[in-house]
């Protein structure tokens, strides 16, 4: 498994983080596709829980990122921003993730997720929510 498959722009989810960190679309078998992707195989609480995902205004207004909304930041990407910034071992953040989108474009900011999250040792992907590599279990600090 590869950083360059899993860090795309396919995989950024509308509230900006980046699904290609998430340990469940780093699974060897039936990977997550992301919250772009496909329904079969999607991470239930992504599918299935997640408020930005069953977002009505999102889906009515066709917003591809939360931050197009003018309710941005509501308390579903605020709830993320605080988990993804605090409860796992290497830090995430959508609305900064949003922020370089917005300001540098999605190559610029997609060259950036692929040198951050890619492991020093092998290449592989590195889990935002482990901060282990699932290729070879080499662990990463910030």
């Amino acid at each position: 498994m590869e950083s360059k498959k899993l860090i795309s722009p396919e995989m950024i989810a509308p509230c900006g983080l980046d699904c290609g960190l998430c340990m469940m679309a780093q699974a060897p078998e039936k990977p997550c596709p992301g919250c772009r992707g496909p329904e079969e195989n999607k991470f239930f609480y992504c599918s299935q829980l997640c408020g930005i995902m069953k977002c009505a205004k999102r889906r009515e207004q066709g917003y591809d990122f939360c931050d197009e909304c003018p309710d941005y930041p509501c308390e579903d990407v605020m709830e993320k921003e605080r988990r993804y910034t605090s409860d796992y071992p290497l830090r995430e953040s959508p609305l900064e993730n949003l922020r370089l989108i917005r300001e540098k474009g999605m190559e610029a900011f997609i060259a950036g997720e692929r040198a951050r999250w890619s492991c020093e040792k092998c290449g592989g992907p590195v889990s935002v929510h482990t901060g282990l590599c699932s290729a070879c279990g080499a662990g990463k600090t910030e």
